[in-house]
């Protein structure tokens, strides 16, 4: 694994501060391990760099843990269905990228991602209706890791079942089944003998409804942590804060460490 270092912004006059993002070159035998300790593959290249993977509060849930949390996937009254389809430019054909536009205007986020710019090996589309499969309203792009090769035959590839994590990068919606539908992404990660089910940073309010799911685990940038509550309460104090005075010296390590 190889450490890359942005160094974006920093405080020192009447401040400690220092804006800096870990980023890392990881290679494919060092997956499994790298997403244990709280790395996620960045979904744009940087710096020449066909992939590297980032360091945040990502989150996570433990599948051995996890209970679906509906009997029956529907809204209003019709059924949720999904395909599973690789991530290439054939995906925009689906309308999808009109779909995250209606979602981000509905939810009010900032539009700076596009999750339809760039695609990895890792990568691939869930694709939700209703009904019927020409009725789409509303998609996930996720990626898959897996564990080191010695795991796997001369044949597998990613499309293996057996992985070491599938991630949950972005999902958009034109009608609100969020729940609902990552309800059934998790089911079938479970059901595929995935081990963790990943969930991306955990940041802002926004992001809350994560420690709702049985099996949450959220990285401490030292360890995974259970304690829902202070997750939570990290996420508020994420939204309240609004300029870099705000942040004073805050950390979650101990100075003894």
């Amino acid at each position: 694994m190889e450490l890359l270092f942005d160094h974006t912004f920093g405080k020192q006059e009447q401040q400690d501060l220092v804006i800096c993002r870990p980023m890392a070159i990881v290679d494919p035998d060092e997956e499994a391990e790298a997403i244990d300790r709280g790395w996620l593959a960045l979904d744009h290249p940087i710096d020449g760099h066909n992939e590297v993977f980032y360091q945040s509060r990502s989150t996570r849930i433990n599948l051995d843990l996890y209970r679906p949390r509906y009997k029956s996937h529907t809204y209003k009254g019709e059924k949720v269905g999904y395909k599973i389809i690789d991530a290439s430019e054939m995906v925009k054909l689906l309308s999808l990228p009109s779909i995250y536009k209606q979602y981000m205007k509905r939810k009010n986020f900032g539009a700076d991602y596009d999750p339809f710019a760039h695609y990895h090996k890792r990568d691939q589309f869930i694709v939700f209706y209703l009904s019927t499969a020409d009725n789409v309203v509303g998609f996930t792009k996720q990626k898959r890791y897996r564990f080191q090769e010695d795991n796997y035959s001369t044949i597998d590839s990613y499309d293996s079942r057996d992985l070491a994590g599938l991630e949950s990068v972005i999902h958009a919606n034109t009608v609100p089944i969020s729940d609902i539908t990552l309800d059934m992404e998790i089911e079938w990660a479970s059901d595929n003998y995935v081990r963790y089910f990943y969930m991306g940073s955990g940041y802002e309010q926004s992001s809350e409804y994560k420690a709702n799911y049985r099996g949450f685990e959220w990285w401490t940038g030292t360890e995974w942590s259970t304690n829902k509550k202070q997750y939570k309460r990290l996420c508020r104090r994420d939204s309240k804060l609004t300029d870099f005075s705000a942040l004073g010296n805050l950390s979650l390590i101990p100075d003894s460490l």
